[in-house]
């Protein structure tokens, strides 16, 4: 395992560059941030190691700069120089900086074998794109692609790399690996990192070559060098959908290389170069960003999330705010369900990384620890939203669920609230969690109260919210009696997946979103639910379709003709990205493994053709039709059924939780690190296995049953 050295002046943050010398041993990963360049324009950043190597970023503000990561392999002192290429072409050199490389020469890196490449020929058309191209003898995860100068050719000033996971037949464009105005790098090495890319084929394209000699157009540069490592994900699968199950968590989960205008995957990109994300720092996100994060070898990211959990504001009751600083989401409501996310997610963190000083760090403003927050919270939903009763009730005056309330969750322009499916929902899992919590710190009867009042909300949630007109869960019961039934898949999904859902429930639930019945009066039916293929309609019955509607439409108006008619906007018969993982999850528990694949077959199919980089506008210009990218790192939930789902992996108060559920046509699957109290794991699951092998922090389980990693590294049958 690399080591990781963060030295003041090179970190995140520091904005005067390396203010001294520092030292790192051979091996050791290193983590450098140039100086931010400032100015109006944008810029990407270029640094020369001084072992004759550069790297060059993507490309953000001016008031940011990446943190970037480097292992030298031979001892010496090297000078660092950073510099700042703006988008109209300025160079602006940067701090340069001495660096002492201490210990013994260690073993080059073997580059990835290539099957054979292609070179292309010179020709008249300055205009007409160019690519080398290296095909590989198999998919291969690629960690970062060499280039260099051919002796007495030009290096290409704008390029960009370009990856296929079939043979070359599809092309995507690697977001972060496209440059302009790239400087001659003389004899240098150029170093792209690719972060693990799947690739059974690689291009450099230049779409305006340089000049040769002749006068003729040609990228001519010496072949590219391919250096790799291990897939994350692995599995018994078609190659190409194993491929592009791992880019979709490359994209969506760790948004390794995707354009990030803060050079940071916690702030979401605007046009044209939205992507994928990390996180979000706002309470709403706080239990995806555990899900997503708490596994990561990320010691940047996790540091910012319990930053985050840290600040984020509580009242005098346990309410949680919505974000550090506020109780307002976008300064119009609410969002008393934060209170149970903000449980749930620093409960799953702290069973994942086991730390006891993280439940003990105080609020800055009101020097509380977090434990005594965490269960402030609970007794808030407990006691202010009557959740002890076994149905959670919104009390806010202005988020009453009728017509004229204002809206109080995530799905922000739907006026939920007093009796809402969707926070009864996360209460139900906030229960879970904290009840897990509990018992990893030893208080047995606090636990025990939380589990015993779960069957209760499931027993009130079934009576309350199922329509038996409909076949399906209602979204809200507004205070003056009001219920409002729009087919609201997100809140039947995650009902599904979460196990509140009666059998007998669930099972018609599904059978309306697979069209097998029709609900009478539904503006999408059929097929026609999943029109998006990626995922299913969020709403079936347009917001439109009922007057006066249950629609907030605080910031789009719903109707024909309008900006938020149904099917052109994200919340009214659009779709977020994120709710497949519960359709993923629930078809899983209903239907078995198989039908959670047949479904993810579909989306790896449209994540192959452009990798779901899709963010279309209605007549209007409003972009707010599918919500996969910029503001919605929720969309890595999708990838994560690889642990959530097949692997069956998730903490609990003992341990690991190993619980698989392998498709019948694929003999194993596995992670290759995840990491857990504290240790880095790889975690695999195969059929033919009787008994757990555990060698070192390598683990197989067989892929029937239930297991237990403990803490210390023991695996034992659950």
């Amino acid at each position: 395992m690399k080591k990781q050295l963060q030295i003041a002046g090179l970190c995140c943050g520091l904005a005067a560059g390396i203010c001294a010398a520092a030292t790192v041993q051979t091996g050791q990963e290193f983590i450098y941030t140039p100086t931010p360049a400032g100015g109006p324009e944008m810029v990407w950043y270029l640094v020369d190691w001084g072992d004759g190597t550069v790297t060059p970023t993507w490309y953000g503000l001016a008031d940011f700069s990446p943190e970037m990561s480097k292992v030298w392999n031979r001892p010496g002192t090297f000078k660092i120089q950073s510099q700042a290429i703006t988008v109209s072409g300025r160079n602006i050199p940067l701090i340069s900086s001495p660096i002492t490389v201490a210990g013994s020469t260690m073993k080059e890196s073997v580059p990835l074998s290539a099957k054979s490449s292609d070179a292309p020929q010179a020709t008249d058309e300055s205009r007409r794109p160019q690519s080398y191209t290296i095909h590989f003898d198999r998919i291969e995860a690629v960690d970062r692609l060499e280039l260099a100068k051919e002796t007495g050719a030009a290096f290409p000033d704008n390029f960009c790399i370009e990856v296929s996971t079939d043979g070359g037949k599809v092309w995507n464009d690697v977001p972060a690996a496209a440059y302009n105005h790239f400087p001659d790098p003389g004899d240098k090495k150029v170093c792209i990192p690719l972060h693990g890319l799947s690739a059974s084929d690689l291009r450099v394209t230049s779409y305006k070559p340089p000049q040769n000699a002749s006068g003729k157009y040609e990228l001519r540069m010496k072949e590219p060098v391919a250096f790799g490592g291990g897939k994350l994900f692995c599995m018994d699968a078609d190659p190409m959908a194993e491929a592009d199950w791992n880019n979709m968590w490359l994209t969506y989960g760790s948004a390794a290389n995707e354009v990030l205008h803060n050079f940071d995957p916690w702030w979401p990109t605007t046009r044209p170069d939205e992507g994928g994300l990390l996180g979000i720092g706002s309470t709403i996100w706080s239990h995806w960003n555990a899900m997503k994060v708490s596994w990561l070898n990320d010691p940047a990211s996790k540091r910012y999330y319990e930053e985050c959990v840290n600040s984020y504001p509580q009242d005098e009751h346990g309410l949680m705010g919505v974000a550090p600083g506020t109780f307002y989401h976008l300064d119009h409501s609410k969002h008393p369900v934060a209170t149970a996310l903000f449980v749930s997610g620093v409960s799953q963190w702290y069973l994942m990384n086991r730390d006891p000083a993280f439940l003990q760090t105080k609020d800055a403003k009101t020097g509380v620890a977090l434990i005594e927050k965490v269960r402030k919270a609970m007794k808030f939903l407990l006691e202010d939203m009557d959740g002890k009763t076994g149905l959670l009730a919104n009390h806010d005056s202005k988020s009453d669920g009728t017509v004229k309330g204002f809206g109080s969750n995530y799905w922000d322009a739907w006026r939920f609230g007093y009796r809402s499916a969707y926070d009864a929902t996360e209460f139900y899992i906030s229960l879970y969690w904290l009840a897990q919590l509990e018992t990893a710190l030893g208080n047995a009867d606090k636990a025990a109260e939380y589990m015993a009042l779960r069957p209760l909300v499931k027993q009130r949630f079934n009576e309350v919210f199922w329509n038996e007109e409909t076949g399906r869960f209602i979204g809200c019961e507004g205070k003056d009696g009001s219920r409002h039934d729009y087919g609201f898949t997100f809140v039947n999904l995650q009902a599904v997946a979460a196990g509140l859902a009666t059998p007998e429930h669930a099972e018609k639930i599904m059978q309306w979103l697979d069209g097998e019945r029709t609900v009478k009066g539904d503006t999408s039916t059929g097929a026609d639910i999943y029109y998006w293929k990626i995922s299913p309609r969020c709403n079936t019955l347009a917001a439109e379709a009922i007057r006066p509607s249950f629609w907030d439409d605080w910031n789009t108006e719903v109707g024909p003709g309008a900006p938020g008619e149904y099917g052109k906007q994200v919340q009214n018969g659009g779709h977020i990205f994120y709710v497949s993982h519960y359709d993923l999850m629930s078809r899983l528990r209903i239907k078995g493994t198989d039908a959670a694949m047949k479904r993810m077959d579909v989306i790896l199919d449209e994540f192959h053709k452009d990798q779901l980089h899709r963010k279309p506008s209605n007549k209007f210009g409003i972009t707010h039709v599918e919500g996969i990218l910029c503001e919605f790192p929720e969309s890595g939930l999708v990838p994560l059924f690889m642990l959530t789902g097949v692997l069956g992996v998730e903490p609990e108060a003992a341990g690991l939780h190993i619980e698989p559920s392998l498709p019948t046509a694929w003999s194993y699957a596995g992670v290759t690190e995840y990491w857990f109290a504290g240790k880095k794991y790889s975690i695999r699951a195969e059929r033919g296995l009787q008994q757990p092998e555990v060698n070192g922090t390598s683990i197989k389980v067989p892929a029937e049953g239930r297991w237990l990693l403990k803490p210390e590294g023991d695996v034992i049958k659950w």
